[in-house]
């Protein structure tokens, strides 16, 4: 085919990947101008004008997961089939550079924001809200960016060091007490938040895809007290309330321990145990039901065998049942033990059945977060260069 003569102006197109044929929209592979697919310069030598279609010799299997990079904006998976070194090999010819893919149950999933893959257009304010974005979530993307996110854990710390010196000698406090230092400190690491998490949803390219993260939702909660504690105040100057009605909103101070989490959102080895455990639902569920059929099962024995002794401590079932949780766990606090010998035989059961038992899932939970935590080590991958 000759490389000059131009491409049929088409609202899909038929690619054929060594003799497999897919079909999509024009305007799914211009997502992502970068890319051979996306390139209408890079993709025409490629046009086949008798059959009206794309020819690509290359891995068929691999193509699966090329297409529905376009069609979900830049999420990506690896076909279990497929080596990590030809799907590498892969996506350097399409000209896709992903952050970095990870290997999972049910194939591949990518740890990176895919708000992160969208181009320019795709956001409200185009190239500015682009970099806005990038600049508050991706701490590693500039020196500026990061010296956001240095002031962010520093505040962080210093929220907290102030809620734990605070804890000393003022339990009178009041809510919208304004005439503390402790509300000073307090009053600047709010605001600061504030400001970060204001301008985050402002340049969010999805705000419903922004209010549906969970550490979000963290940071929220990490600001409310202080706003309600503050509204509290003044309602408390005027007299309109009293202590019964003001308890339940001191204990909204709890929330404020919330401040730590943000602390997540610094950390990708923190992310990735968090994502690690959400992979390992099932395994955590079979750890849970094993454990409450253990404490059940052997806290009901317990009962029958040392509720006859005198002044026992095992009055009944539930009592029991606290003491198997605390056997199980090999804690062991002192509050509760057999004074028989057959009581003393079945804790030694006990205790050897709950080592057995509850390490089996951890193994599997192990052997996954090493899998997650060697792929976080990879070094990551430079953008491809394509020739036109």
């Amino acid at each position: 085919m000759d490389p000059d003569e131009e491409e049929p102006n088409f609202d899909t197109i038929t690619i054929n990947v060594s003799g497999k044929r897919f079909e999509t929209c024009l305007k799914t592979l211009e997502r992502f101008p970068d890319t051979r697919l996306g390139n209408p310069a890079l993709r025409k030598r490629y046009y086949n004008k008798t059959r009206e279609e794309y020819f690509f010799d290359r891995n068929q299997e691999a193509f699966h997961a090329i297409l529905y990079y376009y069609q979900s904006r830049g999420s990506l998976y690896i076909p279990p089939a497929i080596q990590e070194q030809v799907f590498y090999q892969e996506l350097d010819f399409w000209g896709i550079s992903p952050e970095q893919p990870r290997r999972g149950e049910n194939g591949f999933t990518l740890m990176d924001d895919a708000d992160h893959q969208k181009q320019p257009h795709e956001f409200r304010w185009g190239k500015v809200q682009k970099m806005m974005y990038v600049f508050l979530n991706k701490p590693k993307s500039s020196f500026g960016a990061r010296i956001w996110a240095s002031v962010d854990i520093f505040v962080i710390l210093c929220s907290v060091i102030n809620l734990v010196v605070e804890s000393y000698g003022n339990k009178n406090r009041s809510p919208g007490d304004t005439d503390t230092p402790y509300f000073a400190v307090d009053a600047t690491c709010v605001t600061f938040f504030s400001v970060d998490i204001v301008l985050r949803c402002l340049v969010a390219p999805d705000i419903a895809r922004f209010f549906k993260k969970p550490l979000n939702w963290f940071d929220f909660l990490a600001i409310m007290p202080f706003y309600l504690e503050l509204s509290l105040g003044g309602v408390m100057r005027t007299g309109a309330m009293n202590n019964n009605i003001i308890m339940p909103f001191k204990i909204l101070r709890i929330f404020r321990i919330t401040r730590v989490l943000k602390l997540i959102r610094h950390s990708g080895r923190l992310i990735l145990m968090i994502q690690v455990l959400l992979d390992c639902v099932y395994e955590l569920a079979m750890l849970l039901v094993i454990w409450l059929m253990g404490v059940f099962i052997f806290g009901t024995i317990m009962f029958y065998i040392e509720h006859e002794q005198e002044n026992t401590k095992f009055e009944s079932i539930m009592h029991s049942c606290w003491w198997s949780v605390v056997s199980m766990s090999t804690v062991g606090y002192g509050d509760m033990f057999p004074e028989t010998a057959l009581g003393k035989v079945v804790t030694a059961v006990l205790v050897f059945c709950s080592m057995v038992f509850l390490a089996l899932p951890m193994t599997i939970i192990v052997s996954k977060f090493n899998k997650a935590f060697e792929t976080l080590k990879k070094p990551r991958r430079k953008t491809p260069k394509l020739e036109k």
